[in-house]
């Protein structure tokens, strides 16, 4: 198990290190495996990893937080369209975009702070 599990975190890993950061709303299908196989490989690696490893438990963590941005295809189109309406010369206050991208993104921040309160116990 404990194989599959730095696999998959591999995997996983090596997806962050194409995205830019701070970027919300990222496309789920560009995960390599699903969310939940992502959240359980990096909990069983973190319950298996001793205190020896402490850069490697961070960079674990930061991840399992970081897998709140990936959300549904449309809902990521959504957020871009939204984005692209904020970075725009002259925004269109009316585009109908712009306010389900902020719930979107709204609903992101808050799995990201569930994530990272599920994350106080592997300090």
């Amino acid at each position: 198990m404990l194989g599959m599990a730095t696999k998959v975190v591999s995997d996983y890993g090596k997806v962050l290190s194409q995205v830019e950061p701070g970027v919300y709303g990222l496309p789920e299908s560009l995960l390599p495996h699903t969310r939940e196989s992502i959240r359980f490989a990096i909990l069983t690696l973190l319950r298996e990893l001793g205190p020896e490893h402490p850069e490697v438990k961070e960079g674990l963590r930061q991840g399992y937080v970081y897998l709140a941005q990936f959300v549904a295809d449309e809902d990521a189109d959504t957020v871009t369209r939204g984005q692209a309406n904020f970075a725009a010369s002259s925004p269109d206050p009316d585009q109908a975009s712009a306010e389900p991208a902020m719930r979107i993104i709204n609903r992101i921040k808050l799995d990201m702070e569930r994530a990272l309160e599920e994350m106080r116990d592997f300090l």
